[in-house]
Parts: C-alpha cells; sequence; structure tokens
C-alpha cells in the first residue's frame, strides 16, 4: 500500500475510533433528543454522517474504476496529502453549514441502524480506495458541491474531517441533554 493511502486510512481510523468513542459515552435513550429547534440529535448526525461517507464511498469507487478504464498515471508521489483541505477549517464549528437536502438524515432513524450504516459505508469506502492503490488519486477529481474541486484523497480527507467535526457537535449534543435530563429529573 503507497504511503498517502497508509496515512489517510490511518486517520480515518482515528476520527473513526474517536467519534466512536464520544457516542458510546452517552446514553441510548438520549440519543434522540434534540438540544433546540433546527439541531440534529445524537441518532441524526450519525445517519447524516453514514449518508455522507456511502455517498463519497461510491463517488470514489465510480472515479477510480474510470481511472484505470482511462489509464490513469501511477502515483509516484508519496509527499502527505493530510492538511490539502485545512484551508476549508472543517474542523471548526464556528463555520457552521446547512446541509444539502440530499444528505439531511430521516428524523426516525435509530443510532444504533446509523452506526451500522456507518459501518457498511466504512467498508464500502476503504474497498473504494484500496483499488485506486497504486493510481495518481491526486489526478482523480469531483467537484463538492461547497468546497469545489477535491480529488479522490481529498474526498477521503473530508470524509474524515467531516466526521471529527461532528464528533464535536455531539460532544456538545451530548453534554446540553445530559445536563437538561438532570435538570428534569425528580428530586427524591
Amino acid at each position: 500500500m503507497r504511503q498517502r493511502l497508509s496515512e489517510l486510512l490511518s486517520y480515518m481510523d482515528e476520527s473513526r475510533s474517536k467519534l466512536l468513542a464520544t457516542v458510546e459515552e452517552s446514553s441510548p435513550a438520549l440519543s434522540t433528543l434534540r438540544v433546540r429547534d433546527g439541531e440534529w440529535s445524537v441518532a441524526e448526525i450519525l445517519a447524516h454522517l453514514a449518508i455522507v461517507e456511502r455517498g463519497v464511498a461510491r463517488l470514489v469507487a465510480k472515479a477510480v474504476a474510470r481511472a484505470r478504464e482511462s489509464g490513469v498515471a501511477p502515483e509516484i508521489d508519496d509527499s502527505s496529502i493530510m492538511n490539502t483541505i485545512d484551508h476549508f477549517a472543517m474542523l471548526s464549528l464556528a463555520n457552521k453549514r446547512a446541509a444539502p437536502a440530499m444528505v439531511v438524515p430521516a428524523a426516525d432513524t435509530p443510532a444504533d441502524e446509523s452506526l451500522q450504516s456507518l459501518s457498511q459505508s466504512r467498508i464500502a469506502l476503504k474497498k473504494a480506495l484500496a483499488d485506486g492503490d497504486g493510481l495518481d488519486l491526486c489526478a482523480v477529481k469531483s467537484a463538492h458541491v461547497t468546497l469545489g474541486e477535491l480529488d479522490m484523497y481529498q474526498w477521503a480527507l473530508f470524509v474524515a474531517q467531516h466526521e471529527t467535526r461532528h464528533r464535536a457537535q455531539i460532544d456538545r449534543t451530548i453534554r446540553e441533554v445530559t445536563g437538561r435530563a438532570a435538570e428534569c429529573a425528580p428530586i427524591v
């Protein structure tokens, strides 16, 4: 496996591990509660992450297949791609973004179903990336609705950073929901 892909997959695994650890800290009973109108519950955030990753996995798989068919050159550069989308400030919650309708989650998706879907989407994305191992994936590009043209490494990096961004949102939501639940608990 090429260095870039190995580095990216490690980052993706780290991001997912942190997400799962954050979710495990909360009570499943609180996962469907919204802190305020217009914000998603933990279950909805997880569903959103699964929808996005599933879509990126399909995009990468199709792009890699087209790249193989068209004879994209082999990768010769092993420099890191890890900071190539930092200028979009994906990790900052200060830059609130509205999700396009196609990635807005259903309100009634249980958290456990979303977690299972996330597991499946990660397998699909890793397979798509592995199928492109050895190809110059920096030369294979597709437009993102708000970020513009991204190469396939950047698409996968986007998934991991998007997940990290939403992990912070989940953490904040859990803290607020837990605090609200404690306030509402009967005094004995």
